[in-house]
């Protein structure tokens, strides 16, 4: 039988090697980049992200030339090309991202955002470079003339002037990629004033360069006693040594005024407000800070939202506070009063008074008149002066009250209530009084003998007459215990 020998199939010659060329649209994507950054950071400066914002498509036009020329290329020389890999994707992805941020963020106010964030001129320099004006007008003022101020941003200073002119002395700050723009601004929002019949408009002009950067800070001579009505966005006010009326209308910024022989009123919606040594009245309105008034030949009305802490001293006439949770009224406060987010605390205020809040801690000492006190949640402790007024009533619902009854002659009628706490009463041993005390679960106690104590299934009640019994003290407390003390 023949044997077939096996031989293995011969192989066709193989060709070379498939190669596969890289694309450099990436690099070169990264290189126009990196160059246009380093450029602003070797002081070119021109508004680098809000161009990058508008052209920013162009480079992926040239990134897909680039790539569809090297695919021709490829083909003709019969070599692969590999696709973009994950590191062109990631880089495609980083760049339409940059390029749809920058821009819709290039119309934005980022002079507003610098403001806010209190940039310096350094971090504040990606939006443009920091150019500086200097500037004086000057212009006879009406006798009997009232002035107006508008500015939209910068700070504005009042002082008295040396007869019947007005003067301002202008520092200008603004933005902008070149000196001859930024000298284009500058021309472009020269102050302004306007004089019609005895009425003075002082306009600052910040926007007259349209959506442009600029600050406008005014140092202003004026008559004494021309009244000023102020309309600012954002900027400090400061006023000193007026002999007229004060109005401010601000959005943005603190304000301070002092010897001013007139009324003040301001409408605030960020900011705090300092004030001393003022004839008239003042109300503020809004949204504010701090506030802090001393030496008030008038009344003071503050209503709207307090944040921080409002403290006034040496005010002559009638103090109203009026928020969204507390709600007082006092004749006057010849010492002083604090509000901040949790207590009030006051000394030596005359009344009568109310005070009324949520919950706030309430701190009384030296009151003298009639004296309300309500509070939905916090302590509460009064001390009168040597003139209490003829009725107190003081209540709250959740903590504990403490009343010294100070002098020799108490309030004609009082009333303590609270339904879960403790109260304590602190009397003089001279004092004549008549005192009913009950407490549905808690214990009384009193330091008087002629205080009669009886205790039955959990409740306590006292009464009992103390000299010749002129004052009523009426005191209840649902859960807690009473304690009536000698002073």
């Amino acid at each position: 039988m023949a044997t077939t020998n096996q031989y293995p199939p011969v192989m066709p010659p193989t060709g070379p090697p498939y190669r596969y060329r890289r694309s450099i649209a990436g690099p070169l994507v990264l290189i126009i980049l990196g160059g246009l950054f380093l450029a602003r950071n070797l002081g070119w400066h021109y508004p680098i992200w809000r161009w990058f914002g508008h052209w920013w498509p162009l480079l992926l036009i040239v990134w897909g030339v680039i790539a569809l020329f090297e695919r021709m290329s490829s083909n003709r020389a019969g070599c692969g090309r590999r696709g973009l890999g994950a590191g062109g994707v990631m880089l495609l992805i980083l760049l339409i991202v940059l390029g749809v941020s920058a821009r819709h963020s290039s119309d934005f106010d980022w002079g507003g955002v610098r403001d806010q964030l209190q940039m310096d001129d350094d971090i504040g320099g990606i939006f443009g470079t920091a150019y500086t004006f200097d500037d004086t007008l000057k212009q006879a003022f009406p006798a009997q003339g009232k002035l107006r101020v508008v500015c939209d941003r910068g700070a504005v200073s009042i002082t008295p002037s040396d007869g019947n002119i007005i003067r301002v002395v202008v520092h200008k700050k603004l933005y902008a990629g070149s000196q001859n723009d930024a000298n284009r601004y500058n021309e472009s929002t020269k102050p302004q004033i306007t004089v019609t019949g005895d009425s003075v408009v002082l306009n600052a002009n910040t926007n007259g360069s349209g959506d442009h950067n600029v600050a406008t800070d005014m140092d202003i001579e004026v008559p004494a006693r021309a009244a000023v009505d102020i309309a600012s966005k954002r900027g400090d006010v400061n006023i000193t040594n007026h002999k007229a009326d004060v109005k401010i209308g601000l959005q943005h910024g603190d304000i301070s005024v002092s010897e001013i022989a007139g009324a003040v009123q301001v409408s605030l919606e960020k900011g705090s407000i300092r004030g001393n040594q003022i004839s008239g009245d003042v109300e503020i309105a809004g949204h504010v800070d701090d506030v802090s008034l001393d030496d008030v030949a008038g009344a003071v009305h503050l209503n709207g939202d307090f944040y921080n802490d409002v403290r006034l001293s040496k005010i002559a006439k009638a103090v109203i506070f009026k928020t969204s949770r507390s709600d007082m009224e006092i004749a006057s406060v010849p010492g002083e009063l604090e509000i901040s987010s949790d207590e009030v605390r006051g000394n030596q205020l005359d009344g009568p008074s109310r005070v009324s809040t949520s919950s706030k801690g309430i701190h009384l000492e030296q009151v003298s008149g009639d004296l309300q006190v309500q509070s939905h949640n916090g302590d509460v402790e009064v001390t009168t002066g040597e003139k209490p007024g003829g009725m107190m009533d003081v209540t709250t619902q959740h903590g504990d009250v403490a009343l010294t009854l100070g002098g020799k002659t108490p309030p004609e009628k009082v009333n303590v209530a609270t339904q879960h706490g403790d109260v304590t009463l602190t009397l003089s041993p001279s004092a004549g009084f008549q005192v009913n005390a009950v407490t549905r679960k808690g214990d009384v106690s009193s330091d008087f003998d002629a205080v009669k104590i009886n205790q039955s299934n959990g409740s306590s009640q006292a009464s009992g007459t103390i000299g010749n019994g002129n004052s009523k003290l009426q005191v209840s407390t649902d859960t807690g215990d009473i304690r009536i003390v000698k002073s």
